[in-house]
């Protein structure tokens, strides 16, 4: 009995040690990965032409619904149950990488050189200001992508040049591997700068552009 308390601290000390190591094995074994979304690679034939000049074109501000404005991936497994991937996560803001995607894209579709991403630098200013708000950015349980927003643009003044709509744009999935449904969100989002590059062009004084490469 007297080496009881001896044994029970070692006993203890054996447990304590066993469940650090599990704890290391399992954080050893939870990679997270980490993605981004991509712009187009675009060839300048296929941008909307006319005379643009120095015109320059703001992006955002890009709001997100709260689900969406995480690190984390999420699917949408049905329409009311939602899937939070802990494991895969973006690798910057999510509203962020839309609004710079954005500038990209539309800078290449559109021809205009000089973009300013929400908030710009009170000395700078631009000549239209495209606002979206994202509703739904997400793949379903088969890996096809979905996206759904509200936007509208404004001329320097503050003007309503573009009144609001509501696009909704579904890319397949590329593959079922989680670059695969990143891969057919950002196919889902160059379908939308498409829409907005053709409603956008005329406004510009261009004609809209007649395609685009990857």
């Amino acid at each position: 009995m007297k080496n009881f308390p001896g044994k029970l601290r070692q006993g203890g000390v054996a447990v304590f040690l066993a469940c650090a190591l599990m704890l290391a094995g399992c954080a050893r074994t939870h990679q997270i990965s980490y993605y981004q979304l991509s712009p187009l690679e675009t060839v300048r034939n296929g941008a909307a032409t006319g005379g643009a000049g120095e015109m320059v074109l703001g992006i955002g501000p890009v709001r997100l619904p709260e689900y969406l404005d995480r690190t984390q991936f999420v699917i949408r497994l049905t329409a009311n149950r939602l899937q939070v991937e802990d494991s895969h996560r973006w690798v910057e803001p999510l509203g962020e990488n839309i609004a710079r995607v954005l500038g990209e894209n539309l800078s290449a579709l559109l021809g205009v050189e000089r973009i300013l991403l929400y908030p710009w630098p009170v000395s700078q200013s631009s000549d239209y200001q495209l606002l979206v708000e994202v509703l739904h950015f997400e793949n379903d349980s088969d890996g096809a992508a979905r996206l759904v927003a509200r936007w509208s643009v404004k001329g320097k003044d503050g003007g309503i040049v573009l009144p609001e709509r509501r696009s909704s744009h579904l890319a397949p999935a590329v593959s079922r591997d989680q670059e695969g449904l990143v891969a057919a969100l950002s196919e889902a989002l160059k379908s939308f700068c498409r829409e907005i590059a053709q409603a956008l062009a005329p406004e510009l004084g261009k004609r809209p552009p007649s395609g685009f490469q990857e």
